[in-house]
């Protein structure tokens, strides 16, 4: 087997696709299993029991938070490297996020979890949430470099790799993550700023450019959820941002049926829209679809009122949740929803408009546009 070594040439548009891709693969296997379950393990869940499914679902939502470390794993297996570098490149990847902070505990901290108190001051850990996705992508792109300099003029370390190589790219790389991390994370801010503002607008133009901005956002690294949950996005907003994401989704599935296996398509279906970075970015043209489809089908939402939560507006099709919140009444969410609406016109506006919208916009920008075609989707999850 031929490993990710010195001699590997490294092209700048190989390199990024490489990168775009397994990180791709990385959110995918974090973000899916829980959100295709939550509402189902939901129902069989009671406040302050612990059974097999609050067991089940803090083991899915574990995935969640190991999104930066399988990013770091899925984008040392795109480059083929041995098992040592995909390890090592895991960890820095995941220690240079923010999905896990630590801190150093006094003596006498008990232990949340096993009621024990420390005897003498020690490292904590809490894991939760994603972390910063972008900068878990710069962070492998970094390490992908370093370990192919190292093995270009240093011959991977040779015998003492295995001492060397966790130590200077597990703990170099993830040190230099985490020093980039909070600048990294503006992005995210001013994402979330641009999105704000929308807020202010009247109810349709509103739900068209909060729809819009989704639609995009959720073929990009950036978390939707983690952008609606930044600015507290809610009520209208939030079902404006769940039918953007759809839109998006309904125009993959319209072309991925027609060039990709079965089961790329119901990746994208269950929620896999991120995996289908590497096509959208190669071409960009693709995107405007996203966006038409998008702003026409949030013009419903904001006639017919439909609101969800900060959580709930991100997700789209995923588990169906934004549809879910819509219609489903629960007290907690309260301070977020102040109108509820029927199973039908949920439907009507996470459902029928959206895929209408799409086969038009669709078959316009193919058929007599022609700025893109089907097999421009083509790609494996």
């Amino acid at each position: 087997m031929n490993y990710f070594d010195g001699s590997y040439q490294l092209k700048v548009k190989d390199f990024f696709f490489k990168i775009l891709s397994g990180s791709a693969q990385g959110i995918l296997i974090g973000v899916l299993p829980s959100a295709v379950l939550k509402y189902i393990l939901k129902l069989f869940i009671t406040p302050g029991v612990t059974n097999w499914a609050t067991d089940l679902n803090a083991i899915l939502v574990l995935f969640t938070s190991f999104i930066p470390l399988l990013i770091g794993v899925c984008v040392a297996l795109q480059f083929n490297m041995k098992p040592l570098d995909v390890g090592t490149l895991g960890i820095a990847v995941a220690a240079a996020s923010g999905a896990t902070k630590w801190a150093t505990a006094p003596k006498g901290f008990v232990n949340p979890v096993t009621g024990v108190a420390s005897k003498v001051p020690a490292t904590v850990y809490m894991t939760s949430g994603a972390g910063d996705v972008i900068n878990a992508m710069i962070v492998a792109a970094i390490g992908v470099l370093v370990i192919w300099l190292i093995a270009k003029y240093l011959w991977g370390f040779g015998a003492v790799a295995i001492i060397l190589t966790p130590i200077v790219v597990g703990g170099g790389v993830g040190l230099i993550g985490k020093a980039i991390a909070p600048y990294v994370g503006d992005v995210t801010t001013w994402i979330g700023n641009i999105v704000e503002t929308f807020t202010t607008l009247q109810p349709v133009p509103m739900a068209m450019l909060i729809a819009m901005a989704f639609s995009i956002i959720i073929i990009t690294p950036v978390s939707t959820v983690g952008i609606a949950l930044a600015i507290s996005l809610a009520g209208l907003g939030s079902g404006a941002a769940g039918v953007g994401v759809i839109a998006t989704t309904v125009v993959l599935l319209i072309n991925s049926i027609k060039v990709n296996k079965k089961g790329t398509s119901v990746a994208i279906f269950l929620g896999a829209m991120k995996g289908m970075m590497p096509s959208v970015f190669a071409k960009p043209a693709t995107m405007i679809s996203f966006l038409i489809t998008a702003a026409i089908s949030g013009i419903p939402v904001a006639l017919f009122n439909v609101q969800g939560t900060p959580t709930s507006a991100g997700f789209g099709w995923i588990g169906m949740v934004t549809p879910i919140q819509s219609v489903a009444k629960d007290a907690a969410d309260a301070q977020w929803i102040t109108n509820y609406v029927n199973p039908m016109i949920s439907i009507v506006v996470f459902f029928v408009v959206p895929i209408i919208v799409g086969f038009v916009v669709d078959f316009i920008l193919t058929k007599y546009l022609k700025l893109y075609k089907p097999s421009d989707f083509a790609q494996e999850i």
